[in-house]
């Protein structure tokens, strides 16, 4: 390399440490202590009444992941009141039915399973899905 080429990578490699340098006296003066891990947020007060939580579930030929998903989602423990919506768009292959089932065996939040038919043309399935949840 000649002179000037290793004269423009010095010049560059200052230029970016005087850079890296500026940002760090920025943080530790304007920002003072970013790092510190000893302040705390005040202590968060649980709400008298909890808003109700509905959750709403598109589900068409879900039946094999059924099982594994929706026990969880039934389990949960949310303090206000809580429903789950399972919207069954058309399924073949009886998630509707499967669906009842778990949550008699599982029991926890209530489900309540629409099935709304095949959505219309122009139509996704989790937007029928809310429309009907």
């Amino acid at each position: 390399m000649s002179a000037d080429a290793w004269t423009s990578v010095v010049t560059v490699v200052t230029f970016g440490s005087a850079l890296s340098l500026a940002a760090w006296l920025w943080l530790l003066l304007a920002r003072g202590f970013f790092w510190r891990t000893d302040v705390r947020l005040p202590a968060r007060e649980e709400p008298d009444v909890w808003p109700p939580v509905c959750v709403v579930v598109p589900a068409r030929d879900e039946a094999a992941v059924l099982p594994a998903s929706l026990p969880s989602l039934l389990a949960q423990d949310y303090p206000g009141r809580a429903e789950v919506f399972l919207i069954d768009d058309g399924s073949t292959d009886g998630t509707g039915e499967l669906a009842c089932e778990l949550a008699r065996r599982h029991g926890g939040l209530p489900l309540t399973v629409a099935s709304p038919g095949e959505p219309p043309a122009g139509w996704t399935g989790k937007l029928w899905a809310v429309r009907h949840g």
